[in-house]
């Protein structure tokens, strides 16, 4: 039978996918993810509701003046006097009591009261005296009203940089995007340090120079990080799914026009991003005899990866700023970030094509590089190589 480099690739992929089932660290990890992603939906939805309910219900106000709360929205008590006020307040039945008096007002309430009512309250006492007053002077109201010129103070920005106010379902889109960024982030750094790992393991047990008498270094490489893409998207696709499930059932999305679009886009990046990172673990692991010594030489790609998390974590309420739309086409930090800026419409869909474009070139000529420190790296068995040793050394 001759060799088939599309056999031994499948037949490696399929172990990889086998081996990483059967991987409990794997296994446990993802299912967390999956409990706390699903767990955190929930928990919003609760509280959202909570508050919901609690905003619905108007806080209830015990006075000895109906009249000056008229017009208000709360649910108002009349008293007779400040003892029945306090007695209301003291019994649950209003959360403060407003008396009137010839010595001033009184706000009355069980602990602190709330700034919003203080306030509210305040400016009706305020605005009662001032329309008492008046009729006590002779002086309507209405046209004392109609003199008094228009007291709003508009703030107006005149350096021309004054930002509009980002809509509610854009920003909503934005969130959900970002907490999706950060869940994709956690996979490519599982699955793709795994291939690392997978490749120590084997070079150090002396595996690989069984399985590379029969099966072409590139081929065999090539089956493992295929196979680990594989078991990694479809782990992450089921936790996406589940979440929009989630989403959905919870009620969060009720008032929002979520851009679904953006979806497809975070995927992809994904899939871009794990491939380029696997590529340079797969490497990574090949120049080291010990899974001990592999930490040394994953540095620069974890370097890699966390400005690849962190720019849009500590970015994302920048977007509008250059640097982060510059961002946007910087590979690897593109697969991120421009579907971050695509969510806050600073790119359109095209332009996020385009650099994943880019990031796909940068990726192919990461796996050129990968695939020449691999041959060189993965039989070597003397001391550990560096990255610049490796790129140096004439592949077998």
């Amino acid at each position: 039978m001759s060799y088939s480099s599309g056999y031994a690739i499948t037949t490696v992929a399929k172990r990889e996918i086998q081996v990483g089932v059967k991987n409990r660290g794997i296994m446990i990890s993802m299912a967390l993810t999956l409990i706390l992603v699903l767990g955190g939906i929930f928990a919003a939805a609760y509280f959202v509701d909570r508050d919901e309910e609690a905003a619905g219900e108007p806080p209830a106000v015990a006075t000895t003046e109906p009249a000056v709360l008229e017009g208000m929205d709360y649910e108002v008590i009349e008293v007779a006097d400040r003892g029945a006020g306090t007695q209301a307040v003291a019994e649950g039945d209003a959360e403060a009591a407003l008396i009137g008096g010839d010595s001033g007002w009184e706000l009355f309430s069980d602990g602190s009261p709330s700034t919003s009512i203080v306030e509210a309250i305040g400016a009706a006492v305020q605005s009662f005296e001032t329309q008492r007053a008046l009729g006590a002077l002779g002086i309507d109201p209405a046209q004392y009203a109609a003199e008094v010129g228009d007291t709003t103070v508009t703030p107006v920005d005149v350096s021309g940089d004054e930002d509009e106010e980002m809509n509610p379902s854009t920003f909503f889109t934005l969130l959900v995007s970002l907490a999706g960024i950060f869940v994709m982030l956690f996979a490519i750094i599982l699955f793709a340090a795994n291939i690392g790992s997978r490749v120590t393991e084997e070079k150090s047990s002396r595996v690989v120079e069984l399985i590379l008498a029969s099966v072409r270094p590139m081929d065999f490489l090539t089956g493992k990080i295929l196979g680990n893409v594989i078991f990694g998207l479809v782990w992450t696709l089921i936790i996406v799914f589940l979440a929009v499930g989630a989403l959905m059932i919870s009620g969060l999305l009720e008032g929002f026009e979520f851009d679904w679009t953006v979806l497809p886009l975070m995927l992809l990046g994904f899939l871009i991003g794990l491939i380029f990172f696997g590529s340079l673990y797969a490497a990574a692991g090949a120049m080291v005899q010990r899974t001990e010594d592999l930490q040394s030489t994953q540095g620069p790609i974890m370097i890699l990866v966390f400005t690849t998390m962190y720019v849009p974590l500590f970015g994302w309420s920048q977007l509008d700023a250059t640097w982060m739309q510059v961002m946007g086409w910087v590979p690897p930090i593109s697969t991120m970030t421009a579907p971050l800026q695509y969510a806050a419409g600073n790119m359109s869909l095209w332009e996020v094509l385009g650099s994943f474009a880019i990031m796909v070139v940068v990726t192919l000529a990461a796996i050129w590089l990968v695939a020449r420190i691999y041959r060189a790296a993965i039989l070597n068995n003397g001391q550990k190589m560096s990255w610049l040793k490796a790129v140096r050394a004439t592949p077998a």
